[in-house]
């Protein structure tokens, strides 16, 4: 009678390796076919955010408009114009070659001009109006039409921007542009609500060294954590949507992108960076259509913060609020048709009023700086 062979017998330790050799080819052979199939997630949900937003309001396709930033989510794509006359938000020029809303300039200051550089959002970008009708633009006729020094304007405002992303703006692009003075306008989209989280949470997510923020590197598991996490809301429209509504009527169930502690910090953080390099600042109020009317807005409380950020560091104030419910009238029926933040050139023409009379002051902070210097050394030469 024949032996009946025996089975070989496979030690535990190399059934325990088998089976993480197959699990490991198994995890690799999905990780790379997901990186093939789905794009990074781990940065760009603010930016995809925006272009939602952007399409829902049936403008042209913000990737007209935007590139992504790995730190600022997005930022204005240079060498965009829009020739679409039945476009009411985007109209004509929306950035020159180095990406900002102005006529093309040289990075190299002309001798004899003071520079003035205008971080902001969509009110400062001039949502609404043509590039020479934004308050920036009229900021500098207005200037140079007194006829006593030369100005030059730059438009560094960009749609969407919290002071978050304001503050890296800044920080990124002060000494390339080196201002003589530095205007700063937030607090337009620091209160909106998008979701669940945070400006700062949104940056920090992946940049944290925790276990979590390693492994979700992974393009696996960023899909994996999308489908895990509780939704906003099931559809990229239907978020749109309740997020543009949001804008007007905020929901308390979704955090601000930028809370007023935060913003706050932010906006102390802009006062640090411009004195640190002597360069005389103005923070801008702006109002939205109800404020001017005299009504409440929820961006009052923003604005009573940047007030006091103002005063408690010595910077100047644009006062926009002010000039607008002193002219009530002109002011409200400056706003663009279904729009409740963004003006008409009549509405850009008061705000660059109010810019102009704190950058009279910026200036002569200028003139008492130079006057110092000179003293200075008059004093060393004696």
């Amino acid at each position: 009678m024949a032996e009946i062979p025996q089975s070989r017998v496979i030690p535990i330790r190399r059934k325990l390796a088998y089976a993480s050799f197959t699990l490991c080819a198994f995890m690799l052979a999905a990780e790379l076919t997901t990186r093939v199939l789905v794009e990074d997630l781990s940065g760009e949900s603010r930016f995809r955010q925006i272009n939602e937003i952007v399409l829902f309001l049936g403008t042209n396709h913000s990737d007209l408009m935007f590139e992504y930033d790995p730190e600022r989510f997005w930022k204005l794509r240079p060498g965009v114009h829009i020739d679409d006359p039945e476009n009411a938000v985007w109209q004509g020029l929306v950035s020159n070659s180095l990406g900002y809303r102005s006529p093309e300039f040289d990075l190299l200051k002309p001798p004899g001009t003071i520079r003035i550089v205008c971080f902001g959002d969509s009110s400062t970008f001039g949502i609404g109006a043509e590039m020479e009708d934004s308050w920036p633009a009229l900021l500098e006729d207005q200037l140079n039409d007194r006829g006593e020094q030369r100005f030059q304007v730059i438009n560094a405002g960009v749609p969407g921007y919290t002071s978050h992303q304001g503050f890296l703006h800044m920080r990124q692009e002060v000494d390339r542009l080196q201002p003589d003075i530095v205007f700063a306008s937030y607090a337009n989209n620091d209160f909106w609500r998008w979701g669940d989280r945070t400006d700062e949470q949104h940056a920090r997510r992946f940049d944290s060294p925790s276990l979590h923020s390693r492994l979700m590197h992974s393009r696996l598991l960023q899909v994996v954590d999308q489908f895990a996490r509780p939704k906003v809301e099931l559809t990229a429209s239907a978020w749109a949507q309740s997020t543009t509504f949001n804008y007007v009527s905020p929901n308390d169930s979704w955090v601000p992108r930028v809370p007023l502690e935060q913003f706050e910090t932010n906006i102390g953080g802009m006062c640090d960076l411009c004195e640190s390099r002597s360069i005389p600042m103005a923070l801008v109020l702006w109002p939205d259509q109800p404020q001017a009317a005299g009504q409440w807005s929820p961006r009052i409380e923003y604005q009573n913060s940047l007030k006091k950020v103002a005063t408690k560091r010595g910077v100047e104030q644009a006062d926009v609020v002010s000039i607008f419910q002193r002219n009530r009238e002109l002011a409200v029926q400056s706003y663009v048709p279904n729009d409740i933040v963004h003006v008409d050139r009549n509405g850009n023409r008061l705000a660059a009023l109010a810019a102009s009379q704190a950058a009279g002051k910026c200036v002569e902070a200028l003139q008492r700086k130079s006057e110092q210097a000179q003293s200075t050394i008059l004093a060393e030469l004696d």
